[in-house]
């Protein structure tokens, strides 16, 4: 059984403290997103609602955990993207010239790949970290052997990060049926309890 970690705070962007405009800066992080690669922003009406819910969550919603969820290719990825981009502007100290927070990106297969490495502390300290963004959850092994022993990096990673309220953003392709039926009934209330939901049921953009 896993020992209870000390839990840190929420992060959460402070828009009063920080003086910005998170809905117009995560739009235009948006924008950005689409434009570096090479596709045409669409301005619909999901694309306005997934903004608002998202820039709702950075500010407002208490649970440190976000899930997008949906089809390929309806802007999941590129909308972590541009939360990454928006968090790397709020927290950028001009005069030390230096980020006091970030988003570490990885996606699932590479967590994968790190649990078959046996690169432990790479693990343990991606657990640590107070944002990570999980890309391609689900396209990942559901075990890998580590010395011998059947593993779910994934599901091992969520359970570290659930113990100590990290900040943690999911993108998949796996609705919450799937969720279940993947990764069990433990997993899944786990990102009930600690994740706000966002489903991506809009055409592709691709």
């Amino acid at each position: 059984m896993q020992a209870k970690l000390p839990a840190i705070q929420r992060f959460k962007i402070d828009s009063e403290h920080y003086a910005v405009d998170v809905p117009k800066m995560l739009r235009i992080c948006y924008i950005n997103e689409v434009q570096r690669r090479h596709r045409v922003f669409v301005d619909d009406e999901d694309t306005r609602a997934h903004i608002e819910k998202v820039a709702n969550w950075l500010t407002v919603s208490t649970r440190p955990g976000l899930l997008l969820y949906g089809g390929i290719g309806n802007g999941k990825t590129t909308m972590a993207n541009a939360i990454a981009d928006v968090i790397r502007i709020v927290y950028y100290d001009s005069s030390s010239m230096e980020r006091s927070k970030s988003v570490t990106s990885i996606s699932a297969l590479d967590v994968a790949r790190m649990a078959q490495e046996d690169t432990a502390q790479a693990l343990r300290s991606l657990a640590e970290r107070e944002i990570v963004h999980i890309d391609d959850v689900g396209t990942e092994p559901a075990s890998v052997k580590v010395w011998g022993n059947e593993v779910s990096p994934i599901v091992e990673l969520i359970y570290r990060r659930y113990d100590r309220l990290l900040c943690t953003i999911i993108t998949s392709n796996l609705d919450d049926a799937e969720i279940l039926k993947r990764y069990g009934p433990r997993v899944s209330d786990r990102l009930h309890e600690t994740f706000d939901f966002l489903a991506y049921d809009n055409k592709s953009y691709r």
